[in-house]
C-alpha cells in the first residue's frame, strides 16, 4: 500500500521516529553513507502557489536522495485549462515515482492523492503545513534535546501552520497555548481531537498571559497568500499580537522564537526578535531540507 503524507496524523505514532530520521539525514549529508532511495527515479513537484523554502528543500532533497526533480507549475499545465485534478493525478502516477503538491484547497490535494498511484506529499494547503511543523519540531529538539515537557505558544491568526501545530500537540502530548483574536481562532473540532489524543491545549485572546513562561513562541504572517483583499482589516485586528521584545520579556529567559517565513518585520514580528539571539528561524529553515528527505524516504517505503 502506498504511503501518502497529507497530515502529521499519517505518521500515526511515528512522529518521534520521523524526527530521528531527520537527525540521521542531517548527520550523513555529504557523506558516502547518505542513502539514495530515489536513485533512477523522478519526483514531480507540483506548485499552485509561489514558494521559496518548500521548493528549495524539496528540489534539493530529491537530488541528494539520488533522484530527478521535475518542477511543474499549475499555470503551465493543463490544470490551468480545466483538466480535472484526478486526470492530472493519473498521469503523474504513471510517470513519476513520488509527487509533492503545494496548493490552496485541501480538497485538491485529497483528490490528487486518491487518484494518484504514486505517494503524495503535502507541500502546503490552506489548512495544514506539516513539513514546516516537522522542521520547527526538529529545531526545538536539536536545541533542547527534547520536544516534550516544554510550553509552546502560538501568537496570531490560527493559520495552516498553527493547525498543524495543534495536530502535533495531540500526537506528542505537548502543552500548546494559542493566543489569537476571537475571529481567527482554530476550528473547535481540531482542538478537541488534539486534546482527546493527549495534547494540553488552550485558546485565548490574552497574548501577554499566554506568553508568560513560554519556552517556544511561534508566529506567522498576518496576511497569507489569497488574503490580500483583507489585509488592512487583518492587520488592525492582529496589531496587539506582534511578537516584540516586550512580549518576549514575559517568556522564559531562554525562549526560542520560530517563524515559518516570509517575515514582515514591524508587523507580526520585530526585526530585533527575528534577527536576534533567541531566533531559531534559520535553524528551522535548514531543517526543512533534512525533514523533506526523511518524509520522502518514508513515503517511498512500502507498508
Amino acid at each position: 500500500m502506498k504511503r501518502d503524507f497529507i497530515t502529521l496524523s499519517d505518521l500515526g505514532s511515528g512522529l518521534p521516529e520521523m524526527l530521528e530520521r531527520t537527525a540521521y539525514f542531517q548527520r550523513v549529508r555529504g557523506t558516502s553513507d547518505h542513502p539514495l532511495p530515489l536513485a533512477g527515479k523522478t519526483a514531480a513537484l507540483l506548485f499552485d502557489k509561489p514558494s521559496t523554502r518548500t521548493r528549495l528543500s524539496l528540489e534539493i532533497a530529491t537530488v541528494e536522495l539520488g533522484g530527478h526533480p521535475l518542477v511543474l507549475d499549475a499555470s503551465a499545465s493543463q490544470m490551468s485549462r480545466g483538466e480535472p485534478i484526478e486526470d492530472t493525478a493519473r498521469v503523474l502516477g504513471r510517470m513519476a515515482h513520488l509527487v509533492t503538491y503545494r496548493t490552496g484547497a485541501p480538497s485538491k490535494l485529497d483528490g490528487l492523492a486518491r487518484a494518484c498511484s504514486a505517494p503524495v506529499i503535502n507541500a502546503l494547503t490552506d489548512t495544514a503545513h506539516p513539513l514546516q511543523v516537522l522542521a520547527d519540531l526538529f529545531a526545538v529538539k536539536s536545541e533542547r534535546g527534547r520536544v516534550e515537557g516544554l510550553r509552546y505558544v502560538w501568537v496570531g491568526d490560527a493559520s495552516n501552520v498553527a493547525r498543524s501545530w495543534i495536530e502535533a500537540a495531540g500526537l506528542l502530548g505537548l502543552d500548546l497555548a494559542l493566543a489569537t483574536p476571537d475571529s481567527m481562532r482554530p476550528p473547535v473540532d481540531e482542538v478537541e481531537l488534539a486534546v482527546a489524543r493527549g495534547g494540553r491545549i488552550t485558546v485565548t485572546g490574552d497574548v501577554e498571559e499566554a506568553t508568560r513562561g513560554a519556552d517556544v513562541v511561534i508566529t506567522d504572517v498576518w496576511v497569507s497568500m489569497g488574503q490580500e483583499a483583507e489585509a488592512a482589516e487583518r492587520k488592525a485586528v492582529l496589531a496587539p499580537y506582534r511578537v516584540d521584545a516586550a512580549l518576549l520579556a514575559r517568556a522564559a529567559r531562554d525562549v526560542m522564537v520560530l517563524h515559518c517565513l516570509p517575515a514582515h518585520r514591524g508587523e507580526e514580528i520585530d526585526a530585533d526578535v527575528v534577527d536576534g539571539p533567541r531566533s531559531f528561524v534559520w535553524e528551522a529553515v535548514e531543517a526543512r531540507l533534512h525533514t523533506s528527505k526523511a518524509v520522502m524516504a518514508w513515503a517511498l517505503e512500502q507498508d
